[in-house]
């Protein structure tokens, strides 16, 4: 090694940036289910399943307001099922239905 301070502060700023980058080289290439024993990754799934949750929810809800709004009125859809009952293929699945369903 240089006796030169100049040279001797370069090699030292040049480990200290190489062991740097190899710890952010290690964090960036390692598996999100092995940090930190999986902990962060359990809290993250757990996190998205309810997100999931809350979105099908909001899916029904807003199919079923756009259905209602299309409609009207609930006396609207029950108007329309008796209606597509009068047709000959769905007669028998809405007798059955009605007779065994009330």
């Amino acid at each position: 090694m240089s006796d030169n301070w100049i040279v001797q502060n370069l090699n030292s700023a040049l480990e200290t940036w190489n062991e740097k980058l190899s710890e952010i080289w290690t964090l960036l290439s390692q598996d999100p289910e092995k940090f930190k024993d999986g902990a962060i990754w359990d809290v993250i799934n757990m996190v998205n399943g309810a997100l999931k949750g809350i979105g099908y929810g909001l899916l029904v809800l807003f199919f079923a307001v756009g259905i209602v709004r299309t409609c009207g009125s609930f006396a609207d859809v029950k108007f329309h099922l008796r209606t597509r009952a009068d047709m000959p293929l769905l007669r028998t699945e809405y007798g059955t239905c009605t007779s065994t369903c009330y």
